[in-house]
């Protein structure tokens, strides 16, 4: 008697392979990673503007690299968060991401820190690309349902499942 779920017997046994499933595993990891970062670019604006947008992006001068940013520290390229205040002097961002010259991009909470404005040679507003975050949501759904599939996967039943008879 069918019970509507399927056992192990059912699945080609490539599918239940380690091996097979790990790299499947990294394919859906890797497409969404790309579609997090690729749904967003940065467009320049001029630095009086920046504190009426929402994330930006400052680009520092290669004497910048050299000096320290307090809670930031040095060899810093760029600087992504909010921007607090412009003066003639300098540029108060609370940071969430600094882009370091030879290591990875570090990670803060919205540490604020005054940059003076000699240091910084471009400024960049981020944007969500709407068209092209609904056309990855599309093909991550696409490639769920054709995991799924290729996984045998089918019917979805909300009902109880088969209920074992007394003494078994």
């Amino acid at each position: 008697m069918w019970s509507g779920y399927a056992s192990f017997d059912a699945y080609p046994d490539f599918l239940l392979d380690g091996k097979f499933m790990r790299h499947r595993l990294v394919a859906t990891f890797t497409l969404g990673c790309f579609a997090a970062s690729a749904c967003s670019a940065y467009a320049p604006i001029t630095l009086q503007t920046a504190p009426q947008v929402g994330t930006v992006r400052l680009a520092l001068s290669d004497d910048a690299r050299n000096q320290n940013f307090g809670q930031l520290g040095s060899q810093i390229q760029s600087i992504e968060g909010r921007v607090r205040s412009v003066s003639d002097s300098g540029v108060a961002i609370s940071a969430n991401e600094v882009g370091r010259v030879d290591a990875d991009d570090q990670v803060f909470r919205g540490e604020t820190v005054l940059i003076p404005s000699r240091y910084v040679v471009a400024v960049s507003q981020k944007h969500v690309q709407v068209g092209r975050s609904v056309l990855l949501a599309a093909l991550i759904t696409g490639g769920a349902i054709w995991i799924g599939k290729s996984l045998g996967g089918g019917g979805v039943s909300y009902g109880k499942g088969p209920t074992p008879q007394p003494g078994q």
